[in-house]
């Protein structure tokens, strides 16, 4: 009917042995009807012409047809070839094709009678080159980022009937295609290839519909580098905020606004658990380079061996172990801020490096003799006297000078003690929230102990004896039984010691360890381990434990 077929003259009829009816029209191409559905082959699929007057079929199965100016078209039913005057037909006009007992066709044209036997010869074919993000040998396996998302495969085919230019090829990309594709242009390209294992696999076809044996090529997408360690880097960096309203928060909330509009490296000074790494990222979200990534190193947390290729990055063979290229955390950060957290814990020789980024902003990966530009921001962070360290040769005091190009100080809990009822409500409200439990506040005896309370581990400490709180609270309040506080919780300056004399806040903090450490047992890792009680990284703990002294008994 006029609305499968389309409204075009009629101009051959005919039925295959495989009872599909073939309809050959006047400028509309070529129908085939199998009974349930149409289907319309066009100049686009390959037939010579769309004006098609005669059709036939070889002992092969092989479909032809003959068209007005385009010559003969020859369809296996995956791929269309073509015959024409360039090629031996007489004329391009085709109106009858017959074949004879011998195997012979016979093409019957305006101009006269064309006899031709089709050669069973196989082609060859070759893969040319494989483009990606880099050039690849034929003979390669290709590997390359899910970030490149062009690759492209260029292909050759030859038979000793067909020219190159006549030849056809179909081609498949195993794991990615249901199907062979068809085409006679020699290349075949893809793009956004998911994750995955793939083979790509091509066929030549001649004119005589002779497919030669396939090539093959393996082909692997992997996940970017870059984009698997800027994942990670960024990994644990929630929607944290600073809460307080006392005025020394607050001058330290106004001059990191005011540094974060400028290209100045940033020095965050403070205790532990003061927010040093909240205020790195707010140094970056009112930044200009906001948009680009926030990485952070904990520097202190790093075997000394290793510093340099976390941060640099390293090539391949640079050191035992190096099996292949590893970004650093210099280049995963560019365009963005970097976060040098526990600066003062890097090792004399990765500041020298340190120096040298800061100074001229190019920087060599481990083992590497390319000079790469760094385009980023840094920020760095200690709760360290660097002054002392300076004096003690333990930190460079060209790196040190380089660093103070604008401090920030972070005041400990302890001097802004009128912002702890609304810390503890914060956390107080979170955790409950996350544990769906209906607590609506903190009693004043309870206020009164975190409020006395020194605060060795500042903020982050109050939001694990807050969370612990959450916890074991059975009521709607959390009362002061169930606030757990450290050794010397009743001090405001220093700790006393058993005698009644006062220690030291390092002697104070080295206690409070030890007693979290009984208390877990000695269990440093894992969730309800030592480091995360006291909202340490683990690498972090065991240093500071070392530098206290602090040793479990045999």
């Amino acid at each position: 009917t006029g609305a499968e077929i389309g409204f075009y003259c009629i101009l051959r009829i005919y039925e295959d042995r495989r009872g599909l009816v073939w309809i050959g029209l006047e400028g509309g191409g070529l129908v085939c009807y199998d009974g349930a559905e149409f289907k319309r082959f066009t100049v686009a699929d390959g037939l010579a012409s769309d004006r098609v007057m005669a059709i036939g079929q070889d002992r092969e199965g092989r479909m032809w047809f003959g068209t007005q100016g385009g010559g003969v078209s020859v369809y296996d039913g995956q791929v269309f070839q073509r015959f024409d005057s360039r090629i031996g037909l007489i004329n391009d006009v085709v109106k009858d094709i017959l074949q004879d007992h011998q195997g012979a066709m016979w093409l019957a044209t305006e101009g006269g009678l064309t006899r031709y036997r089709p050669v069973k010869i196989e082609p060859s074919i070759q893969l040319t080159e494989i483009i990606a993000d880099r050039q690849y040998r034929p003979e390669e396996k290709v590997s390359l980022p899910a970030s490149q998302e062009l690759v492209r495969f260029s292909f050759q085919g030859s038979s000793i009937t067909t020219r190159p230019d006549d030849m056809a090829y179909v081609y498949r990309l195993q794991g990615h295609d249901a199907d062979w594709i068809t085409t006679h242009e020699p290349g075949a390209s893809y793009r956004k290839l998911p994750l995955g294992d793939y083979t790509f696999e091509v066929r030549s076809v001649d004119r005589d519909l002779n497919y030669s044996a396939p090539v093959c090529c393996s082909l692997e997408v992997t996940q970017d580098l870059h984009i698997q360690a800027l994942q990670d880097a960024l990994r644990g960096n929630g929607g944290e905020e600073f809460v307080g309203r006392s005025a020394s928060l607050r001058s330290a909330m106004e001059e990191l606004a005011r540094v974060a509009e400028s290209d100045l490296t940033v020095l965050i000074l403070g205790e532990t658990g003061t927010g040093k790494g909240l205020a790195a990222r707010t140094v970056h979200g009112l930044s200009q380079q906001r948009e680009g990534p926030f990485i952070q190193v904990n520097c202190g947390a790093i075997p000394e061996s290793l510093v340099e290729s976390e941060l640099f990055g390293h090539e391949r063979g640079a050191f035992t172990g190096a099996t292949s290229r590893k970004l650093g955390k210099v280049e995963l950060a560019q365009g963005g801020t970097l976060f040098l957290d526990e600066i003062g814990d890097m090792p004399l020789e990765a500041q020298v490096k340190l120096l040298h980024l800061l100074e001229e902003q190019v920087f060599e990966r481990v083992g590497g003799a390319e000079t790469l530009k760094a385009e980023l921001r840094v920020v760095a962070a200690t709760n360290r006297d660097l002054v002392t360290m300076v004096e003690e040769g333990r930190f460079r005091e060209d790196l040190f000078f380089r660093l103070q190009v604008f401090p920030v100080s972070l005041p400990p809990l302890r001097e802004r003690r009128e912002d702890i009822p609304l810390l503890a409500s914060y956390f107080m409200e979170s955790k409950a929230a996350h544990l769906n439990k209906e607590i609506s506040g903190i009693d004043s005896e309870a206020l009164g102990l975190l409020k006395r309370y020194d605060w060795p581990g500042n903020v982050r400490e109050l939001e694990h004896v807050v969370q612990r709180a959450v916890v074991l609270c059975g009521t709607e309040i959390i009362r002061a039984e169930e606030i757990a506080l450290g050794v010397g919780s009743e001090s405001t300056e220093a700790t006393e010691s058993s005698d009644g004399s006062l220690v030291s806040l390092e002697e104070h903090e080295r206690r409070y360890i030890l007693h979290v450490l009984e208390q877990t047992g000695w269990v440093v890792k894992g969730p309800e381990g030592a480091a995360a009680i006291l909202g340490k990284n683990e690498g972090t703990l065991r240093s500071r434990m070392r530098k206290l002294g602090i040793r479990r008994k045999a």
